[in-house]
């Protein structure tokens, strides 16, 4: 509650990693992960001592924020790595690195879908699992603009046709729409 209004939570990170089924001992990469981390740090949880979360981003000033917050809340099993997943190869992993792949919130950002759709395929494992959230396209009170939201039915074709299967569709929040998928073979 804030001056006793209460507002709802945008999103619930720790809902949408069950969701997509984040286990101890993974490799968890965030692409775009912004400077909080919102989505590295309940991931860090979430893969314990043997895993390992890559929050990626193509800002170094978001990289930095990644890093401060890791010294406060002595987080050890988190990499941040520049990034830039709209180029081949962009992202400094070898292929098939991360058994789960985050994009949260980025769409909309993208130039380069396809390319940054190849590059998550890429680095994502045989069978690995895609987490995407991304705003409704509804006007909201919070996020983009209507007019540069991506809706699911565009991520789901995008991500489809680079190799993703659907596994299925939930409500990550009040303003937002979530896909997880799977990687074929």
């Amino acid at each position: 509650m804030t001056d006793g209004i209460s507002t709802p939570q945008l999103l619930d990170p720790a809902r949408a990693l069950q969701e997509v089924g984040v286990k101890q001992g993974e490799k968890v990469a965030d692409f775009g992960c912004g400077s909080i981390g919102h989505f590295v740090f309940p991931a860090a949880r979430f893969v314990g001592k043997d895993g390992k979360v890559y929050a990626i981003d193509i800002q170094k000033s978001a990289l930095s924020g990644i890093e401060s917050r890791m010294r406060l809340e002595n987080t050890d099993n988190v990499q941040p790595l520049w990034g830039d997943i709209e180029r081949p190869n962009g992202v400094r992993v070898p292929d098939q690195t991360f058994h789960v792949a985050l994009l949260v919130n980025n769409l909309f950002l993208v130039k380069g879908r396809d390319v940054m759709a190849e590059e998550v395929r890429r680095t994502t494992k045989a069978g690995g699992r895609l987490l995407v959230i991304d705003w409704l396209p509804s006007a909201s009170p919070v996020g983009p603009a209507p007019s540069d939201r991506v809706t699911a039915d565009v991520a789901q074709k995008l991500f489809t046709a680079h190799g993703f299967e659907l596994d299925h569709a939930f409500r990550p929040g009040p303003y937002h729409w979530g896909l997880v998928f799977k990687r074929e073979s």
